[in-house]
C-alpha cells in the first residue's frame, strides 16, 4: 500500500504543478485584460470631441451677435469660424465618423456642417450680420451635436455598466483562481513536506539501525571481554579443587570458594550494570523528583560507603552557599554518589582519605568527589564515561567499567552532568553538577 501511494505521488504532483501554472497564467491574463478595459474608451474621446464642436458653434453664434453691434472685428470672427471648422473636421475623421454612424447622428451632423461651410463668406463678413439664418444654422448644428453628445453619454454609461459587470466577473474568476492556486500550492507543499519528512525518518531509522548494529557488536565484544576474567577465575579455582580433591585443606577450600564467590559477585555486578544501562537507553527508568535534604543525602551516601569500608576515611565538606533542600530523585542521587565514592575508594591508596565537597552558585549545585589515587592518563580522558571502559592503569583493580557511564546517564536524566579533572599520579576529581 505504501509503495502504491509512493508511485501515485509523482503523477499527482505533476498534475498539481500543471494546474498551478495554468491557473496562474489564467489569473494574469484576466488581470491584463481588465487593465486594457480600464484604459480610455472611444466613448470618452467622442464625448469630448462632440462637446468641443458644440461649444465652438455657440461661440461663433455669440461672435456673430457681437458683430451685428460692431463689437467684433473680421479677424476675430474668422478665428471663431476656423475653430468651428477644425472641430467639424475632427468629427468627420475616420474613427469619429464611424462612431457617429453607430449613434445614428452622422448624416445630420455632416449635412449641417456642409451648409456651414457653404456659408463661409456670410460668416466672415462682420458688416453683413443682419440675417438670422446663420444663427438658426448654428443653433441646428449645436442641437445636433448636443443630441450626439447625449447619445454618446448613454452609450458610455452602458459601456461602463458592461465593463463593471465584466470586471466583477473577472474579479470573481481571479479570486477563484488565486484560491485554487493557494490550495494547489498548499497541497504541493504538503506533499513535498511529507515526502521530505518520510525520507528524513527513513534516513534516521536506517542510521539508528546501523548504530544499534554496531553498538550490539561492540556490546557483545565488551561483555565477552568483561566476562572472561571472572569466568577464568571461577574455572581456575574449580579445576584446582577437582585436581586436589580431598587433599585440599579447609583453609585452601575456603580461599578458592571465596575467589569463586568474588568472581560471581563481579559477574552479578556486571549483569546488573548492563541491565541498568539497557533500561536507561530504552527510556525505561523514570525520574521521581521530591524535595530532599541535601545534607542528609550526602551524609547517607558517606555513611553507606563507610559501613562497607570501615577502615577508610571520607571527609564531607558542605559550603554555606548550599541550600537546605533540593528537588531531585533521591534513589538516583544515592546511586550516583555511591558510584563516585566507591570508585574514589577503589582507585586511591587505603591510607588516603576521599573528600566529598558541596558548593552552590549561579543556580547550580556542584558535588565534587576527590581522591588521591593513580589519576587518569590524559589520552584516555575522553573515554572515561564510555560503557565498559577502564583506564590502562587500573587493570589490577576489580570493576565493571559501567559505573561512571551509568552515573553520567542518570545525572543527565535529572538535568545535570558529570565532569572530571585528573592528573596522573595526583588523583581525580569528579564533579556532579545539578540544577537547583
Amino acid at each position: 500500500m505504501t509503495r502504491r501511494r509512493g508511485v501515485l505521488a509523482y503523477p499527482l504532483g505533476m498534475i498539481g504543478v500543471i494546474l498551478f501554472v495554468g491557473l496562474l497564467v489564467f489569473a494574469l491574463w484576466r488581470l491584463l485584460d481588465q487593465e486594457a478595459d480600464l484604459r480610455g474608451t472611444a466613448a470618452d474621446n467622442m464625448l469630448w470631441t462632440i462637446s468641443q464642436a458644440q461649444v465652438a458653434a455657440y461661440q461663433l453664434d455669440a461672435a456673430l451677435g457681437r458683430a451685428r453691434h460692431g463689437e467684433m472685428s473680421d479677424d476675430s470672427l474668422r478665428l471663431r469660424y476656423n475653430v468651428l471648422l477644425s472641430r467639424m473636421a475632427l468629427l468627420e475623421a475616420g474613427p469619429q465618423a464611424r462612431y457617429l454612424e453607430t449613434l445614428g447622428q452622422r448624416a445630420e451632423i455632416e449635412s449641417l456642417a456642409g451648409e456651414i461651410r457653404s456659408q463661409e463668406a456670410a460668416f466672415l463678413d462682420a458688416s453683413a450680420q443682419t440675417d438670422g439664418a446663420l444663427h438658426a444654422l448654428l443653433d441646428d448644428y449645436a442641437g445636433a451635436t448636443g443630441r450626439a453628445a447625449n447619445a454618446a453619454m448613454v452609450t458610455q454609461l452602458e459601456q461602463i455598466g458592461g465593463l463593471l459587470d465584466r470586471q466583477h466577473g473577472a474579479i470573481l474568476q481571479v479570486i477563484g483562481a488565486i484560491t485554487a492556486i493557494v490550495a494547489i500550492g498548499s497541497l504541493i507543499s504538503w506533499r513535498m513536506l511529507t515526502s521530505l519528512q518520510a525520507e528524513y525518518r527513513a534516513q534516521v531509522s536506517l542510521m539508528r539501525e546501523r548504530e544499534m548494529r554496531e553498538a550490539y557488536r561492540g556490546f557483545v565484544a565488551l561483555v565477552a571481554h568483561q566476562f572472561q576474567t571472572p569466568l577464568a577465575a571461577i574455572d581456575s579455582s574449580m579445576q584446582r579443587i577437582l585436581r586436589k580433591g580431598d587433599a585440599m585443606t579447609r583453609d585452601e577450600i575456603q580461599q578458592r570458594a571465596g575467589r569463586v564467590r568474588g568472581s560471581v559477585a563481579q559477574l552479578t555486578d556486571l549483569m546488573r550494570a548492563t541491565r541498568e544501562s539497557v533500561r536507561l537507553d530504552a527510556g525505561q527508568i523514570e525520574m521521581q523528583p521530591t524535595t530532599c535534604d541535601i545534607c542528609r543525602e550526602l551524609e547517607t551516601a558517606r555513611r553507606s560507603q563507610l559501613d562497607a569500608h570501615p577502615e577508610r576515611m571520607i571527609h564531607l565538606e558542605i559550603g554555606e552557599s548550599v541550600p537546605a533542600t533540593l528537588v531531585v530523585d533521591p534513589v538516583l542521587l544515592q546511586q550516583i554518589l555511591d558510584n563516585l565514592l566507591s570508585n574514589a575508594l577503589a582507585y586511591s591508596p587505603p591510607n588516603e582519605p576521599v573528600t566529598m565537597q558541596a558548593e552552590a552558585s549561579a543556580g547550580r549545585l556542584r558535588i565534587s568527589v576527590k581522591d588521591r589515587g593513580t589519576g587518569i592518563p590524559e589520552a584516555e580522558m575522553p573515554m572515561v564515561f564510555e560503557p565498559f571502559f577502564r583506564t590502562s592503569n587500573t587493570t589490577q583493580t576489580d570493576g565493571s567499567g559501567m559505573g561512571l557511564h551509568l552515573s553520567r546517564q542518570l545525572t543527565r536524566l535529572m538535568g545535570g552532568d558529570i565532569h572530571v579533572q585528573s592528573s596522573p599520579g595526583v588523583g581525580s576529581t569528579f564533579v556532579l553538577d545539578l540544577p537547583l
